[in-house]
C-alpha cells in the first residue's frame, strides 16, 4: 500500500495510510508511533461512524483518547484498557467489536518524567511545553490528585447527523472539587490542524474508574508525569477518502470545540 506525506516538514515521520477491512495495515509491534483512526477534521463535519474496531487499535497501542461509534462517550484508553466517559456520568469499558470515527493511540514507552505540583490549569500546560520531549508529537500520562476539575462528554448522535460544533452546545459537563486519577493524552503541532487536534488534548479518568471526559480545565495538586515521544503518525482512512481530501481547518474552529 503506497505511503504518502501530508506535511513536507515531516517526511519520514508522517505516514498517512489507507484502511482496508482486512484491518490496519501496518506492523501492530511498531515503536515510537502514534496510531490514528480518522481525522478531526472528519469528526467536525458530522462523519460520527468509524470502520476501525477497539481491538484493532488495541493491538497497537496502550494508551490514547478519542470517541466512539455515533459520540457515544469519550474515549480513555489507559494501561490496555479502553473506557468510555458517557453523558450520563457513567464509564463503561468499551467492548472490542466497539468501533470509532477517530482516536489516536501509542504504545506508552516512558521517555521521561516529572513531579508536577501546585499549578493551575493553563500554567501547567505552558510547564508541560517546556519540559516535553522536542518532538513533533508526544503522548502524556498523569497520575495524581487534582482540583477545581470541570469535564464534558457528548450524548450518543443518531443520523442525520449534526456538525460537531452543533453538538458540543449539548454537551454534559461536570465540576468536581477534587479527583486522583489520571490524565491520558497527546500533543499535535499547529501544522496538523485538520488531522489532529493541535496542541494539548487530555481526557480524565479517575483512580476509582467513576468518572471522566474530556478535560475543560482542572487544576494540578500533585501529579507523576510521564511523556512517551512519538516519532511516527501513522493516520488510517476509510478507503474511499484520499490524502487529498485530508484538508485543514481553522485553529480557531478547532479550539472552540476543545475548549467548550
Amino acid at each position: 500500500m503506497a505511503r504518502d506525506v501530508v506535511d513536507d516538514r515531516f517526511i519520514g515521520a508522517l505516514h498517512v495510510l489507507a484502511l482496508t477491512r482486512k484491518g490496519l495495515a501496518h506492523d501492530a509491534h511498531t515503536e515510537h508511533a502514534a496510531i490514528q483512526a480518522g481525522t478531526i477534521n472528519a469528526l467536525l463535519k458530522g462523519c460520527y461512524e468509524g470502520d476501525v474496531t477497539m481491538a484493532e487499535l488495541l493491538r497497537l497501542g496502550t494508551d490514547g483518547i478519542g470517541t466512539v461509534q455515533n459520540l457515544d462517550g469519550e474515549l480513555i484508553v489507559l494501561h490496555g484498557v479502553a473506557y468510555s466517559a458517557r453523558a450520563d456520568g457513567s464509564v463503561v469499558v468499551v467492548g472490542p467489536d466497539t468501533k470509532t470515527p477517530f482516536a489516536v493511540l501509542t504504545r506508552f514507552d516512558s521517555t521521561s518524567f516529572a513531579q508536577v505540583d501546585a499549578l493551575p490549569f493553563k500554567d501547567f500546560l505552558a510547564h508541560l511545553d517546556r519540559i516535553a520531549p522536542i518532538e513533533p508529537v508526544v503522548a502524556i500520562r498523569a497520575s495524581g490528585s487534582f482540583q477545581n476539575l470541570h469535564l464534558r462528554s457528548i450524548s450518543k448522535q443518531f443520523p442525520p447527523y449534526r456538525p460537531l460544533s452543533e453538538v458540543v452546545a449539548d454537551q454534559t459537563e461536570w465540576h468536581f472539587d477534587k479527583a486522583e486519577g489520571d490524565l491520558i493524552g497527546f500533543r499535535f503541532p499547529d501544522t496538523l490542524a485538520g488531522v489532529e487536534v493541535p496542541g494539548w488534548h487530555l481526557h480524565f479518568l479517575s483512580k476509582d474508574r467513576q468518572h471522566g471526559g474530556h478535560v475543560i480545565g482542572l487544576d494540578v495538586m500533585t501529579a507523576q508525569v510521564e511523556f512517551s515521544s512519538c516519532d511516527q503518525l501513522h493516520v488510517e482512512l476509510p478507503a474511499d477518502i484520499g490524502i487529498g481530501d485530508i484538508g485543514t481547518a481553522d485553529r480557531s474552529a478547532i479550539d472552540a470545540i476543545e475548549a467548550r
